[in-house]
């Protein structure tokens, strides 16, 4: 029986900037290019609410990024009431970063350090889904379907890497898996 392969492609920031008629010069002295009077297009990632469709009792959980410890899971409770608990728990905490779901969906994401919770996300989901990347500020440089949350963390993670001075976001099943921020906000798209 034939196997489904899926491939995702890792490349420089040049490389994804410099063809097809992109208006970001590129820094033709051998930096890095950025902040160096680049004409970046404003694209900020748009995630849907993840309470908008959701009806009846549902299981909340909630962790604390970096240990990685569930501090709480709650049976019989509300999308809408997950979220706002979790929302109180991290305000009573500014020190620490929370990520809290409802049915296995984020409801809540709180990073006191960029990219605290990214290592939490994918242990928590399961299945396959589309996966979008964003450069910030810039454009969505890819998105891919069919892809599970663990393949779209590495490569996001692979292509954040590549490309040090830059800021990036990515989504799996609009789901913030990843996040880079060279300036803090830059990001923006949390719902």
């Amino acid at each position: 029986m034939p196997r489904t392969h899926h491939a995702v492609i890792v490349l420089p920031l040049t490389a994804i900037l410099g063809g097809c008629g992109s208006e970001v010069p590129l820094d033709n002295q051998g930096g890095n290019g950025a902040n160096q009077g680049e004409a970046l297009l404003p694209e900020q990632p748009a995630l849907a609410d993840p309470c908008v469709s959701a009806t009846g009792p549902g299981t909340y959980k909630g962790y604390t990024c970096g240990n990685s410890s569930n501090f709480i899971t709650t049976t019989g409770i509300s999308c809408q009431e997950a979220r706002r608990k979790c929302t109180l728990k991290a305000a009573a905490n500014p020190e620490t970063s929370f990520y809290c779901t409802w049915n296995d969906r984020l409801v809540y994401r709180k990073e006191t350090a960029a990219g605290a919770c990214n290592p939490l996300v994918c242990q928590v989901t399961t299945g396959t889904g589309t996966y979008r990347g964003y450069i910030c500020g810039s454009h969505n440089f890819i998105t891919t379907n069919n892809i599970s949350c663990q393949y779209a963390l590495d490569n996001c993670a692979l292509n954040a890497a590549n490309n040090p001075s830059r800021s990036f976001f990515c989504t799996w099943n609009d789901i913030e898996v990843f996040r880079k921020e060279q300036v803090p906000g830059i990001c923006n798209g949390l719902p």
